[in-house]
């Protein structure tokens, strides 16, 4: 079962555990999706929403999540009041959101509950304003649609950020948005920079740290030692960058770059 992260009902990886709240012990924030599995059907059901809610699966097959609370009691647990908001019609808050279902075998189910998640997240907005324009004239002189990029990035690579720094300067960040153990997906992609774009050309490329806030080769970080095995991967070594400028990342890798383009 996955909220948040992956979980197991009465459960903590790193000590012994004894739930005396069955229920609260077992919520956790669900920000993006739920997913629950069985084993012995090869099936995944998979729900997606758009905002956080607190989520579970207190009973096998059954996934919760709760969309609202409200409490007509103080529940002592520090507030000293109760959560019972009544709105402006005296009635209790109405909250909207959006749910998608999904139920199918472990490999769609991987491939879709990502692609889902990014439509969620970054649905467009539709603004509307009054115009003495046609439709036809309108859409002449502000086109509705653009691709933007010359080819379609790999099915696992996500394009996080491309921020206008400079007439000549963008920040551009690439993300692997599948897990090793994730499969079909969980190989490593190749995106070649130089002619990505439909307007503009990538003539220099320099890494950065994730923050975009210093040369990735500048940056030297602390190394503990700990009784934990529990750790980080190794860090990617520093590359020099030269046309096309084609990089390699890896699952769940995000790589920040500073690009330098001329536009066509």
């Amino acid at each position: 079962m996955m909220l948040s992260f992956l979980s197991s009902r009465n459960y903590r990886p790193t000590w012994k555990y004894n739930n005396t709240e069955p229920v609260t012990g077992n919520y956790y924030p669900v920000d993006s999706r739920i997913f629950i599995k069985d084993e012995d059907r090869g099936v995944q059901f998979t729900v997606m929403n758009d905002r956080a809610q607190g989520g579970s699966s207190l009973n096998d097959g059954q996934l919760e999540l709760m969309v609202h609370r409200r409490t007509l009691y103080d529940d002592s647990r520090g507030v000293g009041e109760p959560l019972n908001e009544t709105g402006q019609t005296g009635e209790g808050l109405i909250i909207t959101g959006v749910h998608v279902a999904i139920l199918d075998n472990f490999v769609n189910s991987t491939i879709y509950h990502r692609i889902i998640g990014e439509d969620l997240m970054l649905r467009p907005q539709y603004p509307i304003t009054p115009s003495n324009l046609s439709y036809a004239d309108w859409i002449s002189k502000y086109p509705p649609y653009s691709d933007g990029l010359t080819v379609e990035l790999p099915l696992n690579i996500h394009l996080l950020t491309l921020e206008r720094l400079d007439h000549t300067h963008h920040l551009l960040r690439l993300e692997h948005q599948y897990p090793i153990d994730e499969a079909p997906l969980n190989t490593t992609a190749n995106v070649t920079l130089e002619e990505l774009f439909q307007e503009m050309k990538v003539v220099e490329a320099v890494e950065l740290g994730l923050g975009g806030n210093a040369l990735l080769s500048d940056i030297h970080r602390l190394h503990w030692n700990t009784a934990s095995s529990r750790t980080g991967g190794g860090r990617r070594p520093t590359e020099k960058l030269s046309p096309p400028f084609t990089i390699v990342l890896k699952p769940m890798e995000i790589r920040t770059f500073n690009i330098t383009v001329t536009y066509y």
